[in-house]
């Protein structure tokens, strides 16, 4: 019968100590707040125009190329 108790029983609850407990990282604090002007604040917002504006330049010059290779193709 001891095979019964070792199946049916609840298992004794384990003991968490601090370091088995994952570390919560906050990614987004080191972000700032945008009514602030400061030079960070600049620099980041100048970043995120600057590579989307690459990204659009970077998508139509891809557009092209492929129009091009159509056209190649339709040719030969």
């Amino acid at each position: 019968m001891d095979w019964i108790k070792r199946f049916w029983t609840k298992p004794e609850e384990e003991v968490v100590d601090e370091l088995s407990v994952p570390k919560v990282i906050d990614v987004m604090k080191d972000d700032t707040d945008p009514e602030e002007v400061t030079i960070e604040n600049a620099y980041k917002t100048r970043w995120i125009w600057y590579h989307t504006i690459l990204a659009i330049e970077i998508f139509m010059t891809n557009l092209l190329l492929l129009a091009i290779l159509v056209v190649l193709a339709v040719k030969l």
